[in-house]
């Protein structure tokens, strides 16, 4: 694979990152006076949000370019996507219990209302006001309400799935909900902006959401040390830990929930789980999964976008996903 040098188009989206914390800030002044306290109360979570910093949720700048279009024009999409975001996260921390409220400034049952309004209420008000044309306005709510309708599904299967239920389909189906398709939403809007095909827009929704499994994969290896990982500890469904299910014979299925159960409240049997899931025949199977999802993403984006600049920072952004998403050299070398 040759080496892509994006390193110009790369920090030129870094820079953007001030421009949409900007523009958010004017967004919310517009509603402040109808809306003081709920607006006061976003600025803390926003203010307080380190996932603001993330170049990959502004995709829609790089997409809207590769699409032929003036990148400044995705600056709204970017917008309410940086609000819902904040909604997401402050909303995940609450449920986890890992919200605090001394260092955001509002209490959780504030953080709570605030953050419902980031997910829907607020990037809707954001949608209808801003002047674009009829037509686009329309197809930029319906589809921002149908990818919070999809992320919120992802996330009740996310708690409600049952824990026999270990598949592959299941974890991906998860995955697609939750974390895929805020990413699709975003490319969806940006390619509606761009004014292509509807073909088009199911191409970039599917490669945005595809994007977004990838994205949560390499999330997964970052959540938390290795004796204390976020995803043991609150007994998510992780991809990692289905395909070792899948792979289990069925006593082994059986201890394998067992000892998951056992993982979210005994640090010794998080330990063991980790042990488990780092066997060098699950660790290869999963790296092949990883790739998989590499090069069908790879091959959605030649299939959407011609060759440019634009292109070759989202593929970067494929390629950085992907390596963050494979287990680490020494995992089941033990």
């Amino acid at each position: 694979m040759s080496v892509i040098d994006v390193t110009d188009s790369y920090r030129l989206l870094l820079d953007r990152r001030e421009t949409v914390t900007t523009a958010l800030a004017s967004e919310l002044g517009s509603l402040a006076d109808d809306h003081p306290l709920l607006v006061e109360a976003v600025r803390r979570l926003l203010d307080s949000d380190g996932s603001v910093h993330n170049a990959f949720r502004l995709l829609p700048f790089p997409v809207l370019g590769a699409l032929f279009s003036d990148q400044d024009a995705a600056l709204p999409v970017a917008v309410f996507s940086r609000l819902w975001w904040t909604g997401a996260e402050v909303f995940d921390d609450i449920a986890d219990g890992d919200f605090d409220a001394g260092v955001v400034g509002v209490s959780a049952a504030q953080a709570s209302i605030a953050s419902v309004a980031c997910l829907a209420l607020m990037p809707q008000e954001m949608i209808a006001r801003q002047d674009v044309p009829a037509a686009l306005r329309s197809a930029w709510a319906a589809e921002f309400a149908a990818g919070s309708l999809g992320a919120a599904e992802g996330q009740l299967d996310d708690v409600s799935h049952d824990m026999d239920t270990n598949t592959w389909t299941a974890a991906m189906r998860i995955y697609t909900g939750k974390s895929g398709t805020p990413y699709g939403r975003d490319c969806a809007m940006a390619a509606l902006l761009a004014g292509v095909d509807d073909s088009a827009v199911r191409g970039w929704r599917a490669f945005g959401r595809l994007f977004g499994v990838l994205r949560q994969m390499a999330n997964d290896r970052v959540a938390g040390t290795p004796d204390t990982r976020d995803d043991l500890a609150n007994g998510t469904l992780t991809l990692l830990l289905a395909l070792a299910a899948e792979q289990a014979d069925v006593a082994e299925a059986g201890s394998l929930n067992a000892l998951r159960a056992r993982a979210r409240t005994d640090l010794s049997a998080r330990r063991e789980l980790r042990e488990y899931l780092d066997d060098h025949e699950v660790v290869k199977a999963y790296q092949g999964r990883v790739g998989a999802i590499h090069r069908k993403l790879t091959a959605l984006l030649e299939a959407l976008a011609a060759p440019s600049e634009h292109r070759d920072l989202i593929q970067w952004m494929v390629n950085e996903s992907a390596a963050g998403a494979r287990l680490t050299e020494s995992a089941g070398a033990a």
